[in-house]
C-alpha cells in the first residue's frame, strides 16, 4: 500500500473518526452485515450514570467472565457492538457504552474533549466497580481508550484500539487542522462525499455504507468538527509512553500501519489485520472480527500478550500540548 502524507493521512482519519500486522487465524465464517448476532443465554442490564461533568451515560453491561468494555467512533453509538457483544456474552461480561453526544447518552456537554470521553468510561467502569477490565476502542474510541487506560492505571488489563492508532509520531500542522475543521463545517455533507471512499474497500458491502453516512450525516456537524479538532490535539504518543500493558491492535489493510513508530512508545504494541474491509470492520465482517477480538483478549487474559519489556520504563508524563 502506498504510503499517505501526513495531511492525507489525518483528512482520512477525520473521515474515519466521523462516520506489521498478522493476518486473521482460526477465524470463523462471515456474516452479512445486518444479520443477526448469535443467540446467547445472558442477562441484560440497561442504565445510565452522571459523567464527571454532569451528563447523563447511557451503558448497558451482558454475560459473565471476564470483563471488556466496548467504545463506538464519532457519530456512531453502542449498537456498533451488537454482533460482537452477542458473541462474546457467552463467556464475557461485556460493558457498551454511548459517549456523551451519541446513541442514548446526554448531549449537554461543555468541553468536547478526549480526556472527558475517557471520562465517560471511567464513570461507567465506577457505577459497575469493574476492577479488571480489557478496553476496546474503534476509531476515535482507540484514542480515547489509551487516554481511559492512563487514567485507570492498574485496573486496565489491555488495550484494543480497532483501525486507530495507526501512527502515533504523525503531526497536522497547525494551519492545515484549521483548513480541514473548516472545511468540515462549511459544508460537511460535501466533506463526507470527499473523503468517505478512503474508508471503503473496491466493493464494499452498500448495507454498511448506507448505514454510516446516515448516521455521519444525522450528527452535529458543528459538534463533530470541535471533536474532531480535540482528537487532533491529542498527543497519543504521550499515552503509549505512559503505558505497561498490552497494546494490541485489529486493523483493516486500507491504511498504512507505521508499527515501528508506535513500538518507539510502546515496545508492547502488536497489531492483527482483517484484510479486505472498511474501517468500519465490525461490521463487514462481523464473525470474523469477533472471532479475531476473541483472540487477543485470550492473549491478555491469559497473560500471554506483550507487556512493556523490563528495562524499558514507561516514561514521564509530559506536557500533552
Amino acid at each position: 500500500m502506498k504510503r499517505m502524507s501526513a495531511l492525507r493521512k489525518t483528512l482520512a482519519l477525520a473521515l474515519a473518526a466521523s462516520a506489521c500486522g498478522h493476518g486473521v487465524s482460526g477465524t470463523a465464517a462471515s456474516v452479512p452485515a445486518g444479520a443477526s448476532p448469535p443467540s446467547a443465554s445472558r442477562a441484560l442490564v440497561e442504565a445510565r450514570v452522571a459523567a464527571g461533568d454532569g451528563v447523563s451515560i447511557h451503558y448497558v453491561v451482558e454475560g459473565v467472565g471476564p470483563v471488556v468494555v466496548l467504545s463506538h467512533c464519532v457519530d456512531c453509538n453502542l449498537h456498533y457492538w451488537d454482533f460482537v457483544a452477542a458473541d462474546l456474552a457467552t463467556d464475557h461480561r461485556v460493558v457498551r457504552l454511548d459517549l456523551a453526544g451519541h446513541g442514548d447518552s446526554g448531549a449537554d456537554r461543555k468541553a468536547w474533549t478526549i480526556e472527558n470521553f475517557a471520562g465517560d468510561i471511567r464513570a461507567v467502569a465506577d457505577a459497575l466497580a469493574l476492577e479488571k477490565f480489557t478496553l476496546v476502542g474503534h476509531s476515535m474510541s482507540g484514542t480515547v481508550v489509551l487516554e481511559a487506560a492512563v487514567e485507570l492505571g492498574d485496573r486496565v488489563t489491555g488495550v484494543v484500539p480497532v483501525d486507530s492508532v495507526l501512527d502515533v509520531d504523525a503531526r497536522m500542522p497547525a494551519e492545515a487542522r484549521k483548513k480541514v475543521i473548516g472545511d468540515l463545517r462549511a459544508d460537511y455533507p460535501k466533506f463526507i462525499d470527499v473523503h468517505f471512499p478512503e474508508l471503503l474497500p473496491e466493493h464494499p458491502d452498500p448495507k454498511v455504507v448506507e448505514r454510516v453516512r446516515h448516521d455521519a450525516l444525522s450528527a452535529d456537524p458543528e459538534r463533530t468538527a470541535t471533536i474532531l479538532d480535540a482528537l487532533f490535539a491529542y498527543r497519543e504518543d504521550l499515552a503509549l509512553d505512559r503505558l505497561t500493558v498490552p497494546i494490541v491492535a485489529i486493523d483493516s489493510d486500507l491504511r498504512r500501519l507505521e508499527l515501528e513508530h508506535n513500538r518507539a512508545h510502546a515496545p508492547q504494541f502488536d497489531a492483527r489485520i482483517l484484510p479486505g474491509t472498511s474501517h468500519w470492520l465490525m461490521l463487514d465482517e462481523p464473525a470474523a472480527f469477533a472471532a479475531l477480538l476473541r483472540e487477543v483478549l485470550g492473549e491478555i487474559e491469559s497473560g500471554t500478550a506483550k507487556k512493556r519489556p523490563e528495562g524499558t520504563a514507561r516514561r514521564s508524563g509530559a506536557p500533552r500540548n
